[in-house]
Order: C-alpha cells, then sequence, then structure tokens
C-alpha cells in the first residue's frame, strides 16, 4: 500500500492509521480533569492533527475554514445574548461544554495536503474495521466457553476508564447471552453502526466476501437497530443517487442481509426473534430506540414553542441536558446542536460534514455518516465517533485509482536486427 504511494500520500496514511488506532483501539479509555472524566481520545487525536501538520500530512481547506468560523459566529453570537439576557428557557452558559465542543469540531477545518489514492485509503480503513469486527466475534462466540470480557473494569484503573455512562453489557434476551460490543468500542450499537459502514465500503468498492461476511457477523452479533438504520440510509441514497449501478449494489445489500437473515431464522430462531424485538422499540416508549429518535423531537417542539427566539439563538451550551418536561427523553446531535445554538448553527454545522470533493465510495459514504452521526447517538463531543466520520466525510481528500498504474500498456518489441551485409527493404 505505501510503496507506490507518493512521500506525501505516505505522511497522510500514517496519519489515517493514527487516528483509527486512537478512535477505534482507545475508545474506553479517559483522562481525569477535575473530578470528571474525559476521552482520551480527544487530545490524542488533536496531538495526531498537530503531528500530521508538522510533517506535511494536512492543511487548512479554506472551504470548511470559512464555514467554520461562521459557525462559530453564530454560536458566540447565541453565547452573547444569553450572557446579557440571563433567565430564559434554559439556566446559562455552560462554558466548558462550549469550548470542548468548539475545539473538538475544529477538527473539520483539516484536509490532506496531498490527495491519496481512494483504494489505498479505504483498504486501511475496511482492515481496521475488520479487526474490530473479530474481535467482537470472538468476544461473542467466547462467552459460550465461560469467558465473559465485557467491561475493562478491573483489568484497567478506574481513572483511565471512560466507560461510565455507557451501556456495555446488553443482555441479548435470551438466557445469560450478551450483545457484542466489538471488545473495544462503548457499545453494541456503535460496533452495529461501524459494522454498517465497512459493509457499505467494501459493497461499493472490492467487494471482498470475506471482509463482506465478517462485516455481516458483526452487525447481526450486536442485536442493535442503528446500523441497520445507516444502511438503510445506504441503500436509499445509492438507488437515488448513483444510477443503475447504484440501484444494482443497493438490491445486492438488500439481497445478501435477506439471505443471512432468512438462513439465521432457521438455523437460529430466538436470536433473530430477538434482533427483530430491537428493531420493533422505536414505536414502544420508555424504550431506547424510543428514546433516541422520538423524545428529542418532542423537546423541539416544547422549547420553541415556550421560546420562539431559541430557533435563531438557542439555549444556551450544554442546556438541552438539564430541562425539566413532562417526559424522560434524549438528545441527538441535530436537535442538540438546533436547541443549544439555534438552527442557522445547525445549517453550518451539518456544512462541515458535506463541504469538498468526494470521490465514488465518499460520495457513496455522506448520507448514511451523516445519518450515523446525526441520529444514531449524541456524538457531538463523543471524539471517537466525531473524528472518524469527519476523517471519512471531510479531512480525507481523495483522488480516484490512477489509470495509468492500474494499466500498464505493453512495451514495443524491438525489431530484430538484420544480418550483415542484407539490405533493409524500402518502405512501401
Amino acid at each position: 500500500m505505501l510503496a507506490r504511494a507518493s512521500p506525501a500520500e505516505r505522511s497522510a496514511l500514517r496519519f489515517t492509521a493514527l487516528i483509527l488506532f486512537a478512535v477505534l483501539a482507545l475508545q474506553r479509555l479517559g483522562l481525569p480533569f477535575a473530578g470528571k472524566a474525559f476521552s482520551m481520545v480527544g487530545p490524542i487525536g488533536l496531538a495526531i492533527v498537530v503531528y500530521g501538520l508538522a510533517t506535511g500530512a494536512l492543511q487548512f481547506h479554506r472551504g470548511r475554514l470559512v464555514n467554520y468560523l461562521i459557525f462559530l459566529a453564530l454560536v458566540l453570537m447565541g453565547t452573547a445574548y444569553h450572557a446579557a439576557f440571563p433567565g430564559g428557557f434554559g439556566s446559562g452558559v455552560n462554558i466548558n461544554s462550549l469550548l470542548q465542543f468548539l475545539v473538538l469540531t475544529s477538527f473539520a477545518i483539516f484536509t490532506f495536503a496531498a490527495p491519496v489514492e481512494e483504494g489505498a485509503f479505504f483498504r486501511l480503513v475496511t482492515f481496521a474495521l475488520v479487526l474490530v469486527a473479530v474481535a467482537g466475534i470472538l468476544q461473542f462466540v467466547a462467552q459460550f466457553a465461560g469467558l465473559r470480557l465485557f467491561s475493562f473494569t478491573g483489568l484497567i484503573p478506574d481513572s483511565l476508564l471512560y466507560e461510565a455512562g455507557y451501556n456495555l453489557e446488553i443482555p441479548v434476551g435470551i438466557g445469560s447471552i450478551m450483545k457484542s460490543n466489538g471488545f473495544v468500542l462503548v457499545e453494541p450499537s456503535v460496533f452495529s453502526q461501524l459494522m454498517a459502514v465497512g459493509l457499505i465500503i467494501e459493497a461499493v468498492g472490492t467487494r471482498r466476501a470475506r471482509y463482506l461476511a465478517a462485516f455481516v457477523a458483526g452487525l447481526l452479533l450486536s442485536f442493535s437497530g442503528t446500523g441497520w438504520i445507516v444502511l438503510g440510509a445506504f441503500v436509499l441514497g445509492s438507488a437515488v443517487a448513483m444510477g443503475k449501478r447504484g440501484l444494482v449494489i443497493a438490491i445486492g445489500v438488500v439481497a445478501m442481509l435477506a439471505a443471512v437473515l432468512g438462513l439465521a431464522a432457521v438455523l437460529a430462531p430466538d436470536f433473530v426473534g430477538a434482533l427483530g424485538e430491537r428493531l420493533s422499540e422505536i414505536n414502544r416508549p420508555g424504550t431506547s430506540g424510543h428514546m433516541r429518535f422520538i423524545t428529542p423531537f418532542w423537546l423541539l417542539g416544547d422549547v420553541t414553542s415556550s421560546n420562539p427566539v431559541s430557533m435563531l439563538l438557542g439555549i444556551g451550551s450544554g442546556e438541552s441536558e438539564k430541562l425539566t418536561l413532562p417526559f424522560d427523553y434524549d438528545v441527538n446531535t441535530p436537535i442538540k446542536v438546533m436547541v443549544e445554538y439555534g438552527a442557522p448553527a445547525l445549517i453550518a454545522y451539518v456544512l462541515l460534514f458535506v463541504l469538498g470533493r468526494k470521490t465514488r465510495i465518499q460520495a457513496a459514504l455522506v448520507l448514511p455518516l451523516v445519518v450515523l452521526f446525526m441520529f444514531a447517538g449524541g456524538y457531538q463531543q463523543f471524539p471517537p465517533m466525531l473524528f472518524f466520520v469527519l476523517l471519512l466525510t471531510s479531512v480525507a481528500r481523495l483522488r480516484p485509482a490512477d489509470a495509468s498504474r492500474a494499466v500498464q500498456p505493453p512495451e514495443a518489441t524491438p525489431r530484430p536486427a538484420m544480418p550483415p551485409g542484407r539490405a533493409v527493404p524500402a518502405a512501401r
């Protein structure tokens, strides 16, 4: 992979490998600060950015830098308003939350200094994801042999753990069997989302059977519906935006998953029933699916109806999670950004994920990755998923496979020398 790459491409691929290691392998590690634990991936990721700038792997993306400055101005305008006129819907401004949000989001303003071949970049990404898939599959199988390792508590000092608040150990609903969380990831839902991303990349790209099988197995063993939502976004987007080829890919993915589910329904009906139960949660109040996908919009309706100015300026950083409402609720990324900073800031925020030229695989990933980030979890201040999504959609500056490298023209065969004493025949 690196042998044929230029020095600039090798630097970008090294940066990519370091970021992938941080966002995947270090998700559960934290750093204590002011009595709280913060994800270790945040400072490590930003340090890798500094390394990338120093080695020439990264540069600023002018379009997203301008957009980020507009976003920053909108956020600070709302913050100044709430500082000058306190006592609105929210109780104030959480400066620590605001600074963390803005610093982590600045990851979007960087890009590769030189374009990297699309195939080389995504082979590195899928290699990292398939390692997680294998780890998750082994984790699930190992519990049948009495080996349960779903949390690092007791293995790593508590001061270095970032597991509090995450659902690491979730029963499938069949005996004492637990859902796989990918071994190094914080939740089965995150595992399922990353498996869906890996499956999409392989379906659009090289379509290696062993990789496809690993991603499908990981998706199934997570027993989480969010990965299927990401796949649904891909199927819909590819069928609409990629023409006949996209339609063929979408039909192929649906047929493959239907065949796998059909086989699983025959061999392990209880497991398929548990998966179906999970997918139906969105319609049942009190379940995690309903909390994640329905209650955020109830929250938005209550806030905007009680305080119309919040549509423009929000109610203040960190305030969306402190409200007293007549129902239990959760907040996803777009609702949190809109409620806290206003609709104009949300528009500028979303543009950070979509601005810039995209290659074929990147274009196929934009919609599912935006759906993943915006609706599958509150990832706006969770560095592992924020950096991962921005790396694939924005930071990675890619180019299509180099045709001159892919197909080399045959070398001309030299004409044999004429024997001495013979004249060269004249050309006719």
